[in-house]
């Protein structure tokens, strides 16, 4: 025990203190199939903070964040403030703010806002050229809860699913679930009147495969998943109080996400760990884990002078520019697990029988590793 402690407290030490400052810029994007302008404010990592100012060195995974019923992306300063500093990208699409609103328009913004984001990484005027990285995730509360559902079935750029007191929609986002299958937590508040957890949260949870968690915060309610909102806070009058505090329930939602996050956006078996080592009861919430395909290893990609892989993208066929025409090779996916391996015969790698997307392969000569680098099929 404590050992187990000491791991969590050097974890708790590395997750607490970022490097970097908060840069901020607002960003009209269009989605074309849409004819839909997505007014999006975006957070990223800066070596000094301000407005359009630049990014730091490095390619940072993207957080799509949407809001709850008439509210606004302001309500959720604890989730940039704290995951900005730690690396990530996180962008807060502000439509749909009104009482007539559109969930699948909503569900579509979350995700669009990721794959256009994305393509910056290739525009050299865009002040995220380079920096853009292959990772992503989406997290939604209430109504954004649903949403971000919405936006897993629909978007495959999306590595990892968060949602905090979800609400169902219109189209279902219960429905969808069945179709989500990539890692996702699923936060409710027992206290929640506004979206119950039987009602809403639960029924999502059970139809979402893959790795998934569930935490059920103690106490918690459904408001103070944001930063304080008179007008969700007028439509908890008749909730039970709760002995909670606002602070204590984003306290609870960041030890369990930061590490999660972590572990699916940065490849971290490490944090994962973490995220193994939370499950069961703790001071403020219970978190229970179905995982049986969970993280297997820590990928961080390196290079070398005596291997390149080529073409890169690729459509299905790799050179492997090899110092010897033997070895081994594992393909990973990029939440870090395996999906191929093989011996390696020659200098061809024939990658045509996986689907297109972004990996992490790995080759091995004699029990050294020689290059642990990511590929993209197309």
């Amino acid at each position: 025990m404590k050992q187990l402690l000491l791991v969590l407290s050097i974890f708790g030490l590395t997750f607490a203190f970022g490097q970097y400052e908060i840069g901020q810029t607002t960003l009209t994007i269009n989605d074309p199939d849409r004819d839909r302008d997505i007014e999006t404010y975006v957070y990223y990592p800066a070596d000094a903070a301000g407005t359009d100012v630049d990014l730091s060195d490095g390619n940072f995974p993207i957080i799509s964040v949407g809001h709850g019923f008439v509210m606004t992306y302001d309500y959720y300063i604890y989730l940039w403030e704290h995951l900005v500093p730690l690396g990530y990208i996180v962008a807060l699409p502000n439509t749909e703010t009104g009482v007539t609103v559109s969930h699948g328009d909503y569900g579509l913004d979350l995700g669009y806002v990721i794959q256009a984001l994305q393509a910056e990484d290739e525009n050299e005027s865009s002040i995220f050229y380079n920096h853009i990285g292959a990772t992503s995730a989406v997290i939604g509360h209430s109504m954004g809860g649903g949403a971000s559902v919405l936006a897993a079935s629909e978007y495959s750029e999306i590595t990892t699913l968060i949602t905090l007191a979800a609400a169902e929609t219109d189209p279902s986002a219960i429905s969808a679930a069945s179709s989500v299958t990539i890692p996702s937590l699923t936060f409710a508040g027992d206290l929640d009147c506004i979206t119950p957890p039987a009602d809403h949260q639960e029924p999502i949870y059970d139809n979402l495969s893959d790795c998934k968690g569930y935490v059920l915060i103690n106490d918690g309610t459904h408001c103070q998943f944001a930063n304080s909102n008179p007008l969700c806070e007028f439509g908890e009058f008749s909730c039970p109080s709760s002995g909670l505090s606002e602070s204590d329930q984003h306290g609870a939602v960041l030890e369990v996400i930061t590490p999660w996050l972590e572990a699916y956006l940065k490849f971290s078996y490490d944090a994962w760990l973490t995220v193994e080592a939370l499950e069961g009861d703790q001071s403020n919430y219970n978190l229970s884990l179905d995982c049986t395909n969970a993280p297997s290893v820590s990928l961080d990609e390196t290079s070398t002078d005596v291997l390149s892989i080529y073409p890169n993208p690729n459509q299905g066929l790799i050179v492997l520019s090899l110092p010897i025409e033997r070895g081994t090779y594992n393909i990973y996916r990029m939440d870090g697990r395996i999906i191929d391996q093989g011996n390696i015969t020659g200098q061809e790698l024939d990658l045509n029988h996986i689907n297109d997307g972004f990996y992490l392969i790995t080759i091995q000569v004699n029990e050294t590793m020689i290059i642990n680098q990511r590929i993209l099929k197309q």
